[in-house]
């Protein structure tokens, strides 16, 4: 790292970082021509002597600096949603003969929305805040929810105590604002693709009465049709950026899930599903919902691990599917570290695509690389890390796909965050369109969190930097630069031998957030919804 002097406008000597190797083709083309016409140029020390690499370096920071905040609030964030806007009014999900059609297993589940710091009382909390795999006590409770609360990470666990549990519901019941909600990863990101204009078959066994929830164009199926079903409840304690308990805040908007599920552990709508497959046809297949396993005491039959037989089904189920219908993994918060390792030897190897929030991206690579669960992770990563963490995990699943000599090989990685979309994806391989993917996924994290499809800029904010390293690597010092005016930035590598394209997104951060649950399960879908063509 290189430091040049120059005098700013208000009279005192600043310094400022330079890298030494500037990527120009990262660059935004009138940068140069920017600074060159600059104003800025009168206070760069004249015993500079500034070439061409390092103009271009100059002028990005000084196009960044003309493009932050002022008195009227970040002049960023209308060109940034103009552009965002374009590239999605631009690809549009095809009609008629050529509409895609997607399959998506399994579960569903009522879930019910609380205030988090209205549940429960932070007087009650004894001790220090601590992860626990599986609640059984309402001390235990308060420490998971507080060690996650603290971090702003979303944690999804399953709670063994029926009691307790029920005892919960009907405290949450009795809280103004609480209110339900159909739940589950399979029918939130069914009800996206539907609303995105895909032709849509899920598998799950729901009641009647949860079925309402559902547009009638969607096609369900699980269970008997005239089984009398009792739901699953899954809890959802919702808390916003900044919120206290006790002497905790939480540094974002959040949320933390629990449940007490009977059906969806096991899978039930697994065999009906598979029947409806061939018929259907899909162009992509959606694995989800496989977290309601983690912790789940499953009986033994015999010796035989049931756990790992239905997932054994479920890689047939994968490999049941012709190569040009594509498949997706959507990951979810595990802690279970044997059904991590199931997941690793038989899903993981078997689908093309995975999808993940930054969590889930850490402790799925700690897994694959080191054999441990990750239990919590920055919410906030930086891109750099990120980038490092699906590089790694792209080439630590590719060699899970030579090893189970799978016929398909993993092609694509999504991860979303709270400040950013990260897409990446093979060259020449089936998925299209993914700057644009990568835009409507952001488009999307915004419009839901903030429970509208206006994206009003008074209720918006931007968390990414003007720059960004591409890696932690200190080797590599490429950057690239943040350009309002063209936000989705796009460039290729190459990973292992193959050729990949990896765009970086950035979302329009809803301030007033008005719903957690189920973002991740919009975001994915949304995602995908362009990068499939028949």
């Amino acid at each position: 790292m290189a430091y040049f002097p120059f005098a700013s406008p208000y009279g005192q000597k600043n310094y400022i970082p330079i890298q030494r190797h500037v990527h120009e083709h990262y660059l935004p083309t009138n940068l140069c021509q920017f600074v060159e016409n600059s104003a800025f140029l009168s206070h760069i020390n004249s015993q500079i002597i500034v070439n061409n690499e390092l103009t271009c370096a100059l002028g990005s920071m000084f196009y960044a600096i003309y493009y932050r905040k002022t008195d009227i609030g970040d002049v960023r964030l209308s060109p940034v949603k103009e552009h965002l806007l374009s590239l999605e009014n631009e690809n549009r999900v095809k009609t008629g003969n050529m509409q895609p059609r997607v399959a998506l297993g399994y579960g569903a589940c009522h879930d019910l929305f609380v205030n988090a710091t209205l549940l429960l009382d932070h007087r009650e909390l004894i001790g220090v805040p601590e992860h626990f795999d599986e609640i059984t006590t309402k001390e235990e409770f308060l420490k998971s929810f507080t060690y996650f609360f603290k971090h702003g990470a979303a944690a999804e666990r399953f709670m063994s105590n029926s009691k307790l549990y029920d005892d919960y519901i009907k405290r949450a019941l009795n809280i103004p604002g609480t209110k339900w909600n159909i739940g589950g990863n399979a029918p939130l990101m069914a009800k996206r693709f539907y609303m995105e204009g895909w032709k849509v078959l899920f598998a799950a066994k729901m009641s009647n009465n949860l079925k309402k929830y559902i547009p009638e164009e969607i096609q369900i199926v699980g269970g008997d049709e005239n089984e009398d079903m009792k739901d699953d409840i899954h809890m959802i304690l919702e808390y916003k950026a900044d919120a206290k308990f006790g002497t905790y805040k939480a540094p974002r908007a959040n949320r933390y899930i629990v449940h007490n599920d009977e059906n969806n552990p096991l899978l039930s709508s697994l065999e009906k599903f598979g029947e409806h497959l061939p018929g259907f046809k899909p162009d992509l297949l959606v694995i989800s919902g496989l977290q309601m396993m983690d912790n789940y005491p499953f009986k033994s039959d015999n010796g035989k691990d049931l756990r790992a037989e239905r997932l054994d089904l479920v890689k047939e189920q994968i490999l049941s599917q012709p190569l040009k219908t594509l498949a997706h993994f959507e990951m979810a918060s595990y802690v279970d570290l044997e059904l991590l390792k199931h997941l690793t030897t038989k899903v993981l190897p078997y689908v093309d695509s995975v999808g993940m929030n930054e969590q889930e991206l850490t402790n799925l690579y700690s897994v694959l690389e080191f054999g441990e669960v990750s239990v919590v992770a920055d919410s906030n990563p930086r891109i750099a890390t990120a980038l490092d963490q699906m590089r790694k995990t792209f080439n630590l699943i590719r060699q899970q796909n030579r090893k189970y000599t799978s016929n398909r090989k993993l092609t694509r990685i999504h991860v979303h965050t709270l400040a950013y979309q990260a897409i990446l994806t093979v060259k020449d391989s089936s998925w299209q369109r993914t700057k644009a993917a990568a835009a409507k996924a952001s488009l999307t994290a915004h419009r839901y969190v903030c429970n509208s499809q206006n994206i009003a800029l008074e209720k918006v904010k931007l968390l990414l930097d003007d720059s960004f390293s591409t890696t932690t690597d200190n080797d590599n010092t490429s950057r690239v630069f943040f350009e309002p005016t063209k936000p989705v930035a796009c460039w290729e590598e190459i990973l292992n031998g193959d050729s990949v394209e990896i765009c970086i997104a950035p979302v329009l951060i809803c301030t007033e957030a008005q719903l957690t649950a189920g973002a991740g399960d919009n975001i994915s879908a949304a995602g995908l919804v362009l990068q499939v063509e028949k």
